[in-house]
């Protein structure tokens, strides 16, 4: 990945949006990357409540609106560093987004995780989802207060094509972070074998076990195809159970600050619904998501 890949973090002015901000001008100081700020003003909602607002004679929302988003770029930028590009788009927000992350081509977009006020169209599972259905590039939704640089990512793989790019994405966006690298199995074995006679458990165990074992083996086989050399640092976990409650467990047990999953592409259905694993971790997870497409 380039070194001037840019970042684009879009705010709607909310606290949540506030925070990926500060998450987005972080990564782009530590990896010396390009930072583009934007708003996507929706003038439809803003014109059918214009009534109900005290503007002043000549107030020009969209000059406002700028004058805003340069103050929270200068806000941002290290002493002595310029501020990073701001810019106001007026429409539907997804849209806006998509838009922009094209025209600069950049490697990563920052979402808040909700928006507040007139910008509920920025609430998660609105504005994020459709981001990513059609982002270029992955799509960090920022939940925390961005104190430090993450310490701890932990990835869920099915060892798709779409999990072996959020690996690399993970890799080249945080290589000073701890990685670990979880696959789960569908289901546990006491699940499996408790309706099944004497026999057939012994039969469905050794196949089971079977199943493990080569689970095993790929878990290794997608680890170091996306990167040998970092292959030993990171850290292989394979559970049982059901895809969603085990990530979200493993974040716990680690302390992640941050999660990251492909969108899952196992079928047309998957993908226009982005599957039903990644939708649950995007709203249940207590910690940043990174949704890789």
């Amino acid at each position: 990945m380039s070194t001037h890949t840019p970042i684009l973090a879009s705010t709607d002015f909310s606290a949540a949006a506030e925070r990926a901000l500060r998450r987005a001008a972080h990564l782009a100081r530590e990896l010396e990357r390009p930072l583009h700020l934007l708003h996507v003003c929706n003038e439809f909602t803003w014109s059918s409540l214009r009534t109900l607002l005290a503007q002043p004679p000549g107030f020009d929302l969209r000059t406002d609106l700028a004058a805003r988003l340069r103050a929270a770029a200068e806000a941002l930028a290290a002493p002595g560093a310029p501020a990073a590009d701001s810019t106001v788009l007026l429409g539907r927000a997804a849209a806006g987004i998509i838009t922009r992350a094209r025209e600069i081509e950049a490697g990563l977009v920052v979402l808040g995780a909700h928006g507040e006020g007139l910008a509920s169209e920025l609430a998660l599972g609105g504005t994020a989802i459709k981001v990513l259905r059609a982002s270029p590039c992955p799509v960090l939704v920022a939940r925390g207060d961005p104190q430090r640089p993450y310490r701890r990512v932990l990835l869920g793989t099915d060892f798709s094509e779409a999990s072996s790019r959020a690996l690399r994405a993970a890799l080249d966006w945080f290589p000073a972070a701890s990685l670990g690298v979880a696959h789960v199995l569908g289901a546990t074995h006491a699940e499996r074998l408790r309706h099944l006679p004497a026999v057939a458990q012994r039969e469905a165990a050794l196949h089971l076990e079977r199943e493990r074992e080569a689970a095993a083996r790929n878990l290794a086989a997608f680890v170091a195809d996306a990167d040998y050399r970092a292959a030993p640092d990171i850290d292989s976990i394979l559970r049982e159970g059901y895809a969603a409650g085990v990530l979200l467990e493993e974040v716990a047990r680690a302390g992640a600050d941050l999660l990251v999953v492909g969108r899952h592409g196992h079928s047309a259905l998957d993908e226009r619904l982005l599957g039903s694993v990644a939708l649950n971790l995007l709203h249940h997870a207590p910690c940043d998501v990174l949704l890789v497409p």
